[in-house]
């Protein structure tokens, strides 16, 4: 997966409830990422690091083989 759908989607997370669930390849359960208080591209190509509440979270974007969040819109 590209690292601008993602970043783009974790940057509009911050300050928000919104979760994000992704999947990596050769997983079978979802990471999930909330209280999103910090985003930034890392100088690897496809590289990530998550600040949340709890955590740090570094992201490989081209292992992510799926991304989802439940709808706000509805």
């Amino acid at each position: 997966m590209e690292r601008g759908p993602l970043i783009e989607c974790l940057i509009e997370m911050i300050g928000t409830d919104k979760e994000l669930s992704l999947v990596f390849w050769g997983e079978d359960s979802p990471l999930e990422i909330r209280n999103v208080e910090q985003v930034e591209e890392l100088s690897s190509s496809q590289g990530i690091r998550v600040t949340t509440s709890a955590n740090k979270i570094w992201i490989d974007s081209s292992h992510v083989s799926a991304a989802w969040q439940v709808r706000s819109d509805l």
